[in-house]
């Protein structure tokens, strides 16, 4: 069980901001390819630039040194990249920036032009690493790039001789003014992104996972390489909610879900909540045994009751429940036992109420399949 991933929000089942990895975005496959053959090119290039030249100021290497160096680089940038196809992490891609910027600052130094093209590369690393990963490696990568940056003109002007000019200035004041603008346009792309995300995942009335939430929930949950993985799925279905609609309308009926979502994700404990759609929600909880699952189910059918008579609205619900990996080894099974239940809990209750007066009955209305 501890390999499932449970959330790490401030309530498990509904929407806070994340932390842990918050800022860092997952690049695909082909974005790992594009980024490490753009280094590839900028290897070339710089061997290509380097190469030309008689001599280079000798303020740390020759130019034979260098060139061993960017040789250096480009068997560490091919085994950054064997690792990053295997699976990408926070480690890696630092490895790889300070790679980067390493090398970038070699170059630098010794580019003998008073005004070095070759800090242009810095602005490159800072555009490939901090706009492909988010704000969190974009903020490294812009105060690596600002080191790299004053390390370089200062061994070039204690060592090699150069002298700062207007042009340096000048280049210096444009440079940094280009990195930051790129940092403050990468938040505003940042803060659309993750609204983009929200409502990609969540959904906007109770503010719980969507249907498209929990099935990416569910497959970090119930891992292809830990199919036996132990969890318990709640399934709740409001009764009569399309009466509700129909006789008090729709803004009583948005009110009735809202407030029926907090008491389910507030009575489910520890776990993923969403909205499958419509008036059925969902939870993926850690495995529970029977006595606790009766616990639950108690606090959402009291509460709901005590809701639905403190303010006068016909609320009721009927609930279903399966266990993972005995019912299914994915969602979509596991809601399929859950509704087998719930209806057979529907049953119950109709039954129940035929023998009883039951005060929420709306006869004139049929019941919301």
């Amino acid at each position: 069980m501890q390999n499932a991933d449970w959330g790490d929000r401030r309530h498990p089942c509904r929407w806070e901001a994340e932390t842990g990895d918050a800022g860092f975005w997952m690049p695909d496959r082909s974005e790992i390819v594009t980024q490490f053959f753009t280094r590839y090119l900028f290897f070339s290039l710089a061997v290509i630039y380097f190469s030309t030249l008689e001599s280079v100021s000798p303020a740390l290497l020759s130019i034979e040194y260098l060139l061993i160096a960017l040789g250096v680089y480009f068997f560490l940038n091919s085994w950054f990249f064997h690792q990053a196809l295997q699976g990408v992490t926070l480690l890696k891609i630092r490895s790889a920036m300070s790679a980067d910027l390493l090398i970038v600052t070699l170059c630098v130094i010794h580019d003998p032009n008073p005004i070095p093209p070759a800090a242009l590369a810095f602005l490159m690393v800072l555009l490939g690493n901090g706009m492909r990963y988010g704000m969190r490696l974009f903020a490294e990568v812009l105060g690596g790039a600002f080191l790299g940056m004053a390390v370089a003109f200062a061994v070039r002007y204690r060592l090699g001789g150069f002298e700062v000019g207007a042009g340096d200035v000048f280049f210096g004041v444009f440079w940094i003014t280009l990195a930051l603008y790129a940092y403050i346009l990468m938040g505003r792309i940042e803060g659309q992104r993750r609204q983009l995300d929200y409502r990609s995942r969540f959904d906007a009335l109770t503010g719980l996972l969507n249907r498209h939430g929990l099935l990416a929930a569910a497959d970090r949950v119930f891992d292809q390489a830990n199919p036996g993985i132990p969890a318990t799925v709640l399934f709740a279905d409001l009764n009569q909610f399309k009466a509700v609609n129909d006789r008090y309308g729709h803004g009583v009926g948005d009110r009735v879900l809202a407030e029926f979502a907090q008491i389910f994700s507030e009575s489910a404990e520890m776990g993923v909540c969403g909205r499958w759609g419509g008036d059925e929600f969902v939870a993926i909880l850690p495995q529970r045994d029977e006595a606790a699952i009766r616990r639950i189910f108690g606090r959402i059918e009291s509460r709901t009751e005590a809701w639905s008579n403190s303010n006068g609205l016909p609320m009721a619900v009927s609930l279903g429940v399966s266990h993972a990996p005995r019912d299914g080894h994915d969602l979509k099974t596991l809601l399929a036992v859950a509704d087998i239940h719930l209806y057979q809990s529907k049953s119950q209750q109709a039954d129940t109420a035929g023998t009883t007066s039951n005060p929420w009955t709306l006869t004139d209305e049929p019941e919301a399949s």
